[in-house]
C-alpha cells in the first residue's frame, strides 16, 4: 500500500527533527553523512506511490479488477507505474472517473 501525503510529509519532519538533534550531539562529519542518507530517504519517498514494482495490465493498490479494466486502461492518469492521481493515491477508487463509472452503473 503507498504512503499518503501526510505519512510522507510525517517521515521527511521525522527525519528533519532528526538531523537537528544529531548536530547539537554529533561532530561535523558525522552530521553531513546523517544529512544525505535523510535526503535520500525523503527522495526515495516520491517512488513508494506505486507500491513496489506494478506489473504491466494490473490494477494498482486498492483499484479493483473492474475498475482499472472499465476506467482505468483509459485514463490519462494511468502511467507505467501505477496511477498518477493524487485523490487516487490517497483514497484509491474515489477518483472522479471511478466515482462517475460507479454513478453510472448504478443507473443515476
Amino acid at each position: 500500500m503507498p504512503l499518503s501525503e501526510d505519512e510522507k510529509d510525517l517521515i521527511a519532519q521525522s527525519l528533519q527533527f532528526y538531523v537537528q538533534q544529531a548536530s547539537a550531539q554529533l561532530p561535523p562529519q558525522s552530521v553531513q553523512q546523517i544529512m544525505q542518507i535523510a535526503k535520500g530517504i525523503v527522495a526515495k519517498l516520491d517512488t513508494l506511490d506505486t507500491g513496489g514494482a506494478v506489473k504491466t495490465g494490473e490494477p494498482p493498490a486498492g483499484i479493483s479488477k473492474e475498475w482499472f479494466d472499465n476506467v482505468c486502461q483509459t485514463c490519462p492518469s494511468l502511467t507505467p507505474t501505477g496511477c498518477s492521481d493524487k485523490i487516487t493515491a490517497k483514497f484509491p477508487g474515489k477518483c472522479d472517473p471511478i466515482l462517475k463509472y460507479e454513478r453510472n452503473k448504478a443507473g443515476h
